[in-house]
């Protein structure tokens, strides 16, 4: 009976050990698969042929949404004078990498070839934690928090062990500060996605109402490549807001969000 068993284990671990290694050919095949796209479109871009190449790009982000893909999608749309999917996909590369050199250069770049101007009249602070922010991934910021809680959980256990009688002591003072700072950095990143989700105008021109139906009156207008704010949505329609505190309702067709 015994042996019985051991031969059932056995032909299970086989089975096991056979379709790891199917899914491990699986994913180099994929991989390989997505590479070669990349390379095509690559390719493209380089012979000049912007929109079969920004075509290409997108088939590749949506099974390796990396930073460079996305940079190169928006150089490829850039080149192919869609300034607003250009934006678009330069914020979505920024999220990912907050602190590429290259992408940040090149939507600087784009942005000023963008004639209309929004003044940001938010508060000296909202405009410093914005800046802040965009060079921070959300991820980045638990890292911070776990290991600033990790830290000071390991300096209050080794304090115990030695059986110290002040627990904290200025350096466990230092820790507690560090936890405070760290939590408070990661309730702003989440503050920042509470206020509303960053959208990109994609049309040519984005008329903005005072209502979510085309029956309302316009408010005013935006171009194509300027970035709101979407707070809030219903049926085909956002509500958006800008940083000089202007808001209304767009069409979904004309904002994509980031």
């Amino acid at each position: 009976m015994k042996n019985q068993i051991c031969i059932i284990n056995f032909k299970s671990l086989n089975l096991f050990f056979c379709f790891m290694l199917s899914f491990a050919f699986a994913s180099c095949a994929f991989a390989v698969s997505v590479s070669d796209h990349f390379q095509e479109a690559n390719q493209l871009y380089r012979d000049g042929k912007f929109a079969e190449a920004a075509r290409a790009y997108e088939e590749v982000v949506k099974s390796k949404p990396t930073a460079e893909v996305y940079y190169n999608l928006a150089n490829a749309y850039f080149k192919d004078k869609k300034i607003g999917l250009a934006v678009l996909n330069y914020e979505r590369g920024r999220k990912l990498d907050p602190r590429d050199p290259d992408i940040g250069a090149n939507l600087a770049y784009v942005n000023r070839l963008i004639e209309y101007k929004i003044d940001d009249k938010r508060n000296w602070f909202f405009r410093k934690k914005s800046q802040l922010l965009t060079h921070i991934t959300l991820t980045e910021c638990w890292v911070l928090v776990l290991g600033a809680y990790f830290i000071f959980a390991l300096r209050f256990l080794i304090a115990l062990l030695r059986r110290r009688q002040t627990v904290l002591g200025k350096s466990g003072v230092l820790t507690v500060v560090l936890v405070i700072f760290c939590s408070f950095l990661l309730l702003l990143k989440y503050a920042e996605f509470g206020g509303g989700r960053a959208g990109v105008v994609t049309d040519a021109q984005a008329e903005v109402r005072y209502g979510p139906s085309n029956s309302d009156q316009i408010a005013f207008r935006l171009v194509e490549g300027l970035e709101v704010s979407i707070n809030d949505e219903k049926q085909d329609w956002y509500r958006i807001q800008l940083n000089d505190g202007r808001s209304g309702w767009v069409p979904q067709s004309q904002v994509t969000p980031v």
